[in-house]
């Protein structure tokens, strides 16, 4: 309802009622006119005010209500809703705010719909003016995850994760001064508005100015000589631009943190949505005490610089704890280093979640409930084959089962499934920690990767014997696995008796759905992606040659006017047929493999991302960058 707490109260003083009896009186006449009312349709009470239906649109939320994190679906619906009458609010309300957008304000944007009567507010494309950011420190915003986004007279306008936290409302009112309105919003759009209190530039800016007056930065060839860990401490200058840069990966949802030395300069570049972007240019002279202060944190040697070195980071952020897996190496202008970004609080997603479908979809959830046998995930490094893992063991998992995992590293935590980390540097390896976890009597084992043949003939030994094995490989299609094995020295009929069923996939950005428009394209182009859709089978085929709408981005500040906002999966799901075991025993090509493959119903890569394409998820242009050979 558009009545604002002093309507309420002026009517309550007026009618001599408890503000709570008013406001259920005028909650339950909304709700029974709005019975008789259709989509559209209002009644105008002259003098009073308008009853009408609210659209509210679908949407899922994953936020905080009652201090626990929970994911809330909200589907379509209509709501009864009351405008009052100008003339009465300036009877009963003198100074109200208008639950309304600002002048000049998106109305859209502004839209909100109730849960347990507060309202839900969008906020991944707003830019609020530094004024009223300024009415809540970054601290306390951060540490209660609430940010202002407009004011209004004396109301601000909060958005919060949990707008139940009595502490965090009280700290903020006296903060700001001002009365407070709570609105529920998410965590990605508390962190899209809390980017906007300071940049990274200006921030390592100020550090690396601020280092240069301590003095604390000096040339290279004499910080190469003095460098020890006493010099750098939490406060240093460099301690802090690698506590920022860290902090702001995860903030931006980067993959990994490249940090590269040139002669004149040291280039930081994030992995954002798998395509690496320049973020900035930090001076020539911070690159020996930057290096110094990650090494320190991986707990590696400072003073080695000829060999390559392997080591991980772990800091608790927004109350998340994230590693980094950290890779050095020497290059002829300094060491680079790459560090991967593992959030463990993005848990693990379902098979919907990945993009898997139809007769995809159908073909894993058949193989994941059988009770023996062998499922591998095939892609190169970043392409989401851990994640499909995880995805599969949150399918099956039961605690009935007992479940046992060797990762490197281990990137989730799942509760009631029983994950252990390699360690090469004491000899704990996929190979010795396979044959280890065969005696801790399991009924599902998954291997982060088949490295070796040591790893393979374990892992298939696993998969005749009454286990299911869920492992990956490095391989280009899902055909392609069965040829690999056979080189790792893998008998055929061994393969063809315990290998169920593989996947390859690829990862394609997300075109960014506040700023999806349709694109016509070019009539080759067209060409190429009809003749991929004509080989699809039935029903896919049907159904996907009556679309023929494709869209992009245009770019907008929810997707940093890139167009692409997130990344969803293409796959191709091979199961091992009996024709296909008859070409393994034959020793046949990965190309003979995947024509029968074809021949059986298989939707391959290229084809998903065009059906993909087709439901507005991604484009043409990112489906060719991820599959071209």
């Amino acid at each position: 309802m558009a009545v604002t707490n002093d309507v309420v109260k002026n009517i309550s003083k007026k009618a001599g009622l408890p503000t709570f009896k008013t406001r259920a009186y005028l909650k339950a006449l909304t709700d029974v006119i709005g019975e008789g009312l259709q989509e559209g349709d209002k009644i105008e009470l002259e003098g009073l005010g308008v009853f009408k239906l609210l659209r509210l649109p679908s949407r899922k939320v994953e936020t905080k209500l009652g201090g626990k994190k929970r994911v809330i679906n909200l589907a379509a619906s209509t709501t009864p809703d009351f405008e009052v009458a100008e003339k009465l609010k300036t009877q009963v309300e003198p100074d109200a705010e208008k639950n309304e957008p600002a002048k000049g304000e998106d109305p859209e944007q502004f839209r909100t719909s109730k849960i347990d009567n507060i309202g839900f507010i969008e906020l991944n494309s707003k830019t609020i003016p530094k004024n009223i950011l300024a009415l809540i420190p970054e601290q306390i915003a951060r540490r209660y995850n609430a940010v202002p986004f407009q004011l209004t007279d004396k109301t601000l306008s909060v958005g919060m994760t949990d707008p139940e936290n009595e502490e965090a409302f009280n700290i903020i009112r006296k903060t700001s001064g001002k009365i407070i309105k709570p609105f529920l919003t998410t965590q990605e759009d508390i962190n899209f508005i809390l980017d906007q209190y300071s940049a990274l530039q200006s921030e390592l800016k100020e550090l690396v100015e601020d280092s240069e007056e301590e003095g604390e930065i000096s040339t290279v060839e004499e910080k190469e000589e003095k460098v020890s860990e006493d010099e750098i401490t939490e406060t240093s200058p460099a301690a802090k631009i690698v506590s920022t840069l860290l902090k702001r990966a995860v903030r931006e949802r980067a993959s990994d943190i490249h940090i590269e030395p040139s002669e004149e300069e040291v280039t930081v570049r994030f992995r954002l949505d798998g395509v690496l972007k320049k973020v900035l240019s930090l001076p020539k002279e911070v690159q020996p005490a930057v290096i110094s202060r990650i090494k320190i944190l991986s707990n590696l040697k400072i003073d080695e610089t000829r060999l390559p070195q392997d080591g991980r980071i772990q800091i608790l952020l927004d109350g998340n704890k994230i590693d980094f897996r950290v890779s050095i190496i020497p290059t002829v202008t300094g060491e680079k280093i790459v560090a991967r970004v593992l959030d463990h609080s993005r848990g693990v997603m379902n098979f919907d979640q990945l993009g898997l479908r139809g007769r995809q979809l159908k073909v894993l959830q058949e193989h994941t409930k059988k009770s023996h046998g062998m499922t591998l995930v095939t892609g190169p490094t970043g392409s989401g084959k851990s994640t499909t893992l995880y995805a599969i063991i949150s399918q099956i998992k039961d605690e009935s089962i007992n479940i046992i995992t060797m990762e490197d590293p281990v990137e989730y935590r799942m509760p009631g499934v029983n994950q252990s980390q390699v360690n090469t540097r004491i000899g704990y390896t996929f190979a010795t920690g396979l044959r280890s976890i065969l005696r801790q009597d399991p009924n599902v084992v998954m291997v982060g990767e088949i490295r070796d043949r040591e790893t393979a003939d374990i892992a298939i030994n696993a998969a005749l014997t009454g286990h299911i094995v869920l492992s990956s490989l490095h391989t280009n299609d899902a055909a392609g696995a069965l040829p690999r094995l056979l080189d790792m020295g893998i008998e055929p009929f061994l393969i063809t008796s315990s290998v169920n069923a593989i996947i390859a996939q690829r990862l394609c950005r997300n075109t960014c759905e506040k700023c999806r428009r349709e694109i016509e394209i070019p009539s080759e182009v067209l060409t190429e992606v009809q003749q991929e859709l004509d080989t699809l089978p039935e029903p896919e085929r049907s159904e996907y040659k009556k679309k023929n709408k494709f869209f992009a981005g245009s770019g907008c500040g929810a997707c940093g006017n890139t167009g692409f906002k997130g990344r969803a999966g293409i796959y191709e799901i091979m199961p091992v047929s009996k024709d296909i075991k008859v070409l393994v025993l034959k020793s046949a090509s990965g190309a003979e493999i995947s024509a029968q493959a074809k021949k059986e119903g298989l939707i391959s890569m290229r084809q998903d991302g065009f059906m993909k394409c087709l439901d507005g998820v991604t484009t043409i242009e990112e489906v060719w960058r991820v599959t071209r050979d």
